[in-house]
Parts: C-alpha cells; structure tokens; sequence
C-alpha cells in the first residue's frame, strides 16, 4: 500500500483510498445499529442527528467564516445541511418504531430521490439509464421489505424515514449544482 504517489506527494495512495472507502462503509452500515441503540437507551433522534453533524460542523466553521463572501453557496448548504439534519431526525424516529431492515432499505432509495431532485429544481433531464436504475431501486426495495413483517401502526414511520432519502438526495443536488465554486473544506 501506497501512501504517497511520486507525481503528486500530497495525494494518498489507491491502497489507503480503498482502505478508507471499506472503513467509511462499514461505519455507514453501522449506524441503524447505533441510531436504534441509542434510541433504545432514551436519547432522542434530535439529539442524535445533532451530535453526528455537530463536531463536524464545529471543526469546519473557521473555514466557512473565512469564506463568508461566498454567501449565496454558502447558504444552499446551511440548508441542504438543516435537510438532511432533519431527514435524519425522522429516519432516527422512524427506527423507534419500524423494523430496521425496512427503514434501512427506504433509506437506500436516495438515488431515486436524488434523480427526481436533480429534474424537478436543477433540470437535470434524467437519462434512460438513470430511469432503469431508479426502476431497479424500488424494484429492489419493495423485494426487500417483507410486508408481512410491518403493521398498519408503522406505516407512519415508514413514511417518515422517507425524509432521510429525500434530505440527502436534496444534499447531494446542492453539493453538485450550488456548491462546487466552494473550497471542500467550506
């Protein structure tokens, strides 16, 4: 493994990227375990969505200060970022309520929510194979979810963690369309 390239030494190495991309994907499936633990030990799903963006949000606010000229970017992001907070606090108390499986595989509809706010606010035209693949995630989400597994009472829930999808998919659109005149630590 590789952590340096000789052509550009600051550049990590294909080694360490997959090395971090594996860490990065075992912690994003961890997390309805520690979401419904934490729920289950009585703290709320605001005050969990809080702590997972808040230390970031600390460490990097010098960086947003210094950058205060770009304040229209800068704005998309606050707000895509109050989004995917709150999209967050719903799939957090949705978790309370639904089976884990379930709201895991809603949440994993984001592209579709992504391609659809790609269209409808940016007018990014979805192309065939974007479509197909849309079809495929729902195809394969409702495969996925056991119907007879969920009770009319968590029908809510279920509709409610759909905001988590929809915050992110709203999140990557602002990263793509609107915040890319930023520097990546801003």
């Amino acid at each position: 493994m590789s952590v340096t390239s000789p052509d550009h030494p600051h550049l990590f190495g294909p080694g360490l990227a997959t090395i971090a991309v594996i860490a990065a994907s075992v912690g994003f499936g961890l997390v309805p375990y520690f979401a419904r633990t934490l729920t289950a030990e009585g703290m709320a799903p605001h005050a969990i969505a809080f702590f997972r963006y808040a230390f970031a949000a600390i460490v990097l606010l010098p960086s947003v200060w210094l950058a205060r000229a770009q304040w229209v970017p800068i704005a998309w992001g606050l707000v895509a970022g109050i989004g995917m907070g709150v999209g967050w606090i719903g799939y957090v108390r949705a978790l309370e309520m639904a089976p884990v499986s379930t709201v895991g595989v809603l949440y994993m509809t984001y592209p579709v929510f992504t391609l659809l706010i790609a269209w409808l606010m940016f007018g990014d035209v979805p192309r065939r194979r974007a479509i197909l693949a849309a079809v495929m995630i729902v195809g394969a989400a409702a495969l996925a979810t056991a119907p007879d597994a969920i009770t009319p009472d968590q029908l809510p829930a279920l509709v409610l963690s759909l905001a988590a999808p929809l915050g992110f998919g709203f999140g990557v659109n602002v990263q793509v369309h609107k915040l890319t005149v930023l520097h990546p630590l801003v």
